[in-house]
């Protein structure tokens, strides 16, 4: 073989083996930073305002002068009631485009945990289905759905709003005599009770 041959062999040999090893070659590659900024989630909180605790009124026949409840535990609801906790919690909505809905949560009114009898149940769906919440602050307006409000943060953002709370439960009298047989002697739990604040 000659010599011209020889060294096209050894050559080739040569380019074989240095691509047969990983990363060997590599293509050109580049980079700059763009300088974007930063990105900054917002917040979205419910907690107590001052005082922590709250009070309870009743009106006889969901009308005319609200009497204070000195204690709901010992108070024997009727229907035609409408028993109004009324209490101050703070709102913090921060997010440009963030809107939420304050609401009363699920599973606020239940009959007892153990025990409940058919008036228990009976009586925690009937005052659920009648429950709502009223809410008076800023940058909250009533919600599509009734007993619901609407909190928009803005571009200004809410941070720790004051809002003015009431949890309303009506005890309706039906027309219909006898209607609301199943609730006697029902009792419901409170200890469920609050309101919760959903993004949408």
């Amino acid at each position: 073989m000659n010599k011209l041959v020889k060294g096209a062999i050894a050559s080739a040999a040569g380019v074989a083996l240095l691509m047969g090893g990983a990363g060997t070659f590599a293509y050109w590659n580049d980079s700059v930073n763009v300088t974007a900024g930063t990105i900054t989630a917002g917040n979205l909180d419910v907690a107590d305002g001052t005082p922590a605790t709250g009070a309870w009124t009743v009106q006889k026949d969901g009308t005319g002068t609200a009497v204070p409840v000195a204690d709901i535990a010992a108070f024997v609801a009727s229907p035609g009631d409408k028993l109004t906790y009324t209490k101050n919690i703070v709102i913090t909505a921060t997010g440009n485009n963030l809107v939420a809905t304050l609401s009363l949560a699920s599973g606020s009114i239940a009959a007892p945990a153990t025990g409940a009898t058919a008036a228990d149940t009976a009586l925690a769906a009937y005052l659920t289905k009648q429950a709502s919440i009223t809410a008076t602050g800023t940058g909250i307006t009533a919600g599509s759905v009734a007993g619901t409000y609407t909190v928009t943060a803005g571009t200004a953002g809410i941070t720790n709003q004051p809002v003015a709370l009431s949890v309303v439960i009506t005890f309706p009298k039906s027309g219909t005599a006898g209607a609301e047989n199943n609730t006697k002697l029902g009792t419901v739990s409170l200890s469920g009770l609050a309101v919760e604040l959903n993004q949408v």
